[in-house]
């Protein structure tokens, strides 16, 4: 019997757009597999930058969600991007919870690409917004 297929915590039009992939997501970490198109490409054939840090953003925020025992929304309050090298190919991006409070929480992730190198690196904080 194949183990049950992981669920995203919320799906917006723009994940669909995208064409993500969820790996895995549970306990504060996520992982999700970006498809290459040629539409992410910039001049170089190189995956945008932009979407590679969406696809951080996405992680990242995933990998909060899955954190909550009771119903909550996210917003990012700031994401440090340090891109690394060139951004080839199909996408993995890593996502974990660092710290978690009641109202703010800390992450990191890191994208891998195709070729198997480190490509980016983001540090992101999120407002957590409980309902009243």
């Amino acid at each position: 019997m194949k183990p049950p297929k992981p669920q995203w915590r919320s799906f917006p039009p723009f994940y669909d757009h995208l064409g993500l992939q969820l790996e895995s997501i549970a306990d504060g970490k996520c992982v999700i597999r970006l498809p290459y198109v040629k539409h992410f490409g910039n001049t170089r054939g190189e995956v945008h930058g932009g979407i590679v840090a969406s696809l951080l953003d996405i992680t990242l925020s995933q990998a909060l969600r899955s954190t909550f025992h009771t119903p909550a929304d996210v917003a990012t309050i700031s994401m440090t991007v340090s891109y690394l090298a060139p951004a080839v190919g199909e996408l993995v991006c890593n996502g974990e919870v660092v710290r978690a409070g009641r109202s703010v929480a800390f992450a990191e992730g890191m994208v891998i690409d195709q070729e198997g190198n480190s490509v980016c690196r983001a540090v992101a904080t999120y407002r957590i917004l409980r309902p009243r």
